[in-house]
């Protein structure tokens, strides 16, 4: 297979920069090639109702937790924002009936976190708090924190949202490679440590926190400087494993035997949309630039900078 540009490597002196995430740290942990089709070859994927749905509840959230009231919005608020917000990408093959079905879920999923939640609601300090730092030489990390709760005693706590099925035990949010990433980020973003991190599981409404003590983030940083090794010398072997039935790249890898998704279809069913989309921007383009020679005349200059 021809590997297209890395774009998350800048080939420079010294060690190539590496741009990396929580998602891409544990899609290399989980499946060294998984993590080359994805983010080195760059394949498309499928989009899943899990995604989907999981991104729905996150939009409603962060729009609910990031209201600034001196008490709870309505569980309205959060019901307005699920529709609002709703990603119909991975439903669009199913019977509407199934649809109906997640959305209803959903609705039903926000509706307790809103019992649970609204007696001591406190706006949250930030909400997908976007960071990115250089955590070791060449290496950056990028990501964003759910949300960045306020403490009674003025500190923060953090709080990633999960919408897995069952809740996960103490010793797995001791030892969240995620968690510590973002105890690391809020050190650069805010200058002190958290009080504490949670992952909280919206859907059977359990919280669990531990004391910021007891994340090692030392391990994390040797973690994350492991994989960056890895990546740089282009180790990809497949790491076979019950996943594997799921990973949207399992036809185009040489460790599973039996078919999966259509990658080309999938790549033209992207590309459909995303012509479409630049057709409607190069429209609005040219009605702006139209509005600008209007009012400053038919000499102006249009040209805006690229970010």
């Amino acid at each position: 297979m021809t590997s297209l540009s890395i774009p998350e490597i800048d080939q420079q002196a010294g060690p190539p920069r590496l741009r990396l995430s929580y998602s891409r740290l544990d899609t290399y942990e989980t499946c060294p090639l998984k993590y080359r089709f994805g983010y080195v070859d760059r394949l498309p994927a499928e989009p899943s109702p899990e995604l989907s749905w999981g991104s729905s509840i996150h939009a409603a959230l962060e729009v609910w937790w990031d209201q600034k009231l001196p008490t709870a919005p309505p569980v309205e608020v959060l019901l307005d924002a699920l529709y609002e917000h709703w990603d119909d990408s991975g439903f669009a093959t199913m019977p509407r009936e199934q649809k109906v079905a997640w959305y209803r879920h959903a609705q039903d999923v926000l509706r307790r976190h809103h019992a649970r939640h609204a007696p001591a609601f406190v706006p949250a300090v930030a909400c997908e708090q976007w960071f990115e730092f250089e955590i070791a030489e060449g290496i950056e990390l990028v990501g964003s924190i759910d949300h960045v709760a306020r403490t009674p005693d003025g500190g923060i706590g953090i709080v990633d949202w999960k919408t897995n099925r069952k809740a996960k035990p103490r010793r797995y949010v001791e030892g969240s490679l995620q968690l510590a990433v973002y105890a690391l980020a809020a050190v650069e973003l805010w200058g002190s440590e958290p009080e504490w991190v949670a992952l909280d599981f919206v859907v059977p409404g359990v919280r669990v926190t531990v004391p910021r003590a007891d994340i090692d983030t030392q391990a994390a940083v040797a973690t994350i400087r492991s994989v960056a090794d890895e990546i740089r010398a282009g180790a990809f072997e497949p790491r076979p494993s019950r996943l594997c039935g799921w990973c949207d790249y399992r036809g185009e890898c040489p460790a599973f035997d039996g078919d999966g998704p259509d990658v080309p279809g999938t790549a033209l069913v992207e590309l459909q949309r995303l012509r479409r989309r630049q057709a409607r921007d190069q429209a609005r383009i040219a009605e702006l630039e139209a509005l600008v020679r209007d009012r400053l005349g038919d000499d102006a200059l249009v040209e805006v900078a690229a970010d």
